[in-house]
């Protein structure tokens, strides 16, 4: 299976990880937990999330609960309101980008300067 980043889903899991919601296991004959770790990792790589797992021949375990990191924590405070998520994909979509192609740290200065502009700032 071929795996892309959703970053709805990404949205997603960053919220439920700071609610302490997490899968704590993750089985590898489920295409649904394949591609929820596959996000976690890329998270990971992103700089986004911290975790410690083992990995077995059938699943993988967490040692300790995934946690968000100070940049997770920035996309969380930032896009955590549906209106500023809603209105920055909207913007990208504008202006003729993919979110998908936009990193992490672009993301978030881009929906705080959509905020900044609400409360006129800018």
């Amino acid at each position: 299976m071929f795996m892309k980043r959703d970053i709805e889903l990404v949205r997603e899991i960053i919220i439920e990880l700071s609610e302490g919601k997490y899968k704590s296991s993750i089985k590898w004959d489920s295409e649904e937990d394949k591609l929820y770790y596959y996000h976690l990792e890329i998270m990971r790589d992103q700089g986004l999330i911290s975790f410690n797992e083992t990995k077995t021949k059938d699943k993988v375990l967490f040692y300790d609960p995934p946690k968000l990191t100070w940049l997770g924590n920035d996309f969380l405070q930032t896009f955590s309101n549906d209106s500023v998520w809603v209105n920055t994909k909207n913007l990208l979509k504008r202006l003729g980008f993919d979110i998908a192609h936009i990193s992490a740290e672009m993301l978030i200065e881009l929906g705080k300067a959509q905020v900044k502009q609400w409360l006129g700032m800018e």
